[in-house]
């Protein structure tokens, strides 16, 4: 054989080599736990394992390494340098789908967009008269700053007060800074429960839904396309077997909404969500949960 062809066949070889390796990380960098109380951490590692495991397809299953705590606007930032994260579970919104690449398979099959509220129990009575949109753009909201809900809602007329840490949404709520905290449906409920301990004064508010249609995706860095295939190869076969559905019904972030229910004599203000791709698919019950899946009287 001449060098230069045995030279040529060891660099092609090399390169399927590196080309494997690239796609069959050794491991994968996350975000820590952002507090002791954050079980929204255990239900997105967890899927995301179960999805790489799911289309592995004989390849390697990459170690999930967690690196440090990360508030969204500094995990957002992470990711796109590519030295302490990999991969990321957040909102969406269309400026994230522009710079990263958005696995667009709703993580919680769009729950997340279902709002009930926390309160303080002096504030049960005053809620009990909201019955509109105009009622409840007189009071004002907690939110994490970064997070996409404070446009969305402030794009309806609703006012917002942003809080930089997560921890101290609930520190602000007690102080009287806001009125009320809207979570998702499977939120409100788990978190109070951590927190009861340091917030009796706190309850969560049932008889009022807000909605939008929202979305809490995988995210990647768009040089991982590799990556984001395999991830989402792995959530549409869970929703093909229905795993997908089985781990919300597993976990315990999620598993005490079901079945859904939503009263149709409570109020439901449901209001839009402009930062959403014009293409997001809401209305595809193979993704998205839709507002009929919680009548339970059949109205």
């Amino acid at each position: 054989m001449k060098w230069s062809v045995l030279v040529s066949a060891c660099l092609l070889l090399l390169c399927f080599v590196a080309q494997a390796a690239s796609e069959t990380p050794a491991q994968l960098l996350v975000t820590k736990p952002r507090s002791e109380f954050d079980i929204n951490h255990q239900y997105y590692t967890s899927l995301l394992k179960k999805a790489l495991t799911k289309a592995a397809a004989g390849r390697a299953i990459p170690e999930l390494k967690p690196t440090f705590a990360m508030e969204q606007g500094r995990a957002l930032r992470e990711l796109a340098k590519g030295e302490s994260l990999d991969v990321f579970w957040v909102g969406t919104d269309l400026a994230k789908e522009q710079e990263f690449r958005a696995i667009r398979i709703p993580l919680e099959r769009g729950l997340m967009g279902f709002r009930k509220f926390i309160l303080r129990k002096d504030s049960i009575a005053k809620f009990n008269s909201i019955r509109s949109l105009q009622q409840l753009q007189q009071l004002t909201a907690c939110q994490g700053a970064f997070w996409p809900d404070v446009e969305i809602m402030r794009s309806s007329g609703l006012k917002v007060e942003e809080a930089p840490v997560y921890e101290n949404i609930f520190k602000q709520l007690l102080a009287g800074r806001c009125d009320y905290f809207p979570r998702g449906l499977h939120e409100g409920v788990i978190e109070l429960e951590k927190r009861q301990a340091l917030y009796p004064e706190l309850v969560r508010y049932n008889k009022l839904m807000l909605h939008y249609p929202f979305a809490v995706y995988f995210f990647t860095r768009k040089e991982n396309e590799a990556l984001a295939l395999w991830i989402e190869q792995g959530l549409e076969q869970m929703i093909d077997d229905g795993e997908l559905l089985a781990h919300m019904q597993q976990q315990e972030l999620t598993r005490h909404v079901f079945p859904l229910r939503h009263n149709s004599s409570d109020p439901w203000i449901s209001i839009k969500n402009p930062l959403l791709s014009p293409d997001t698919p809401v209305t595809n019950s193979r993704y998205w949960f839709q507002p009929q899946d919680f009548k339970v009287d059949g109205k």
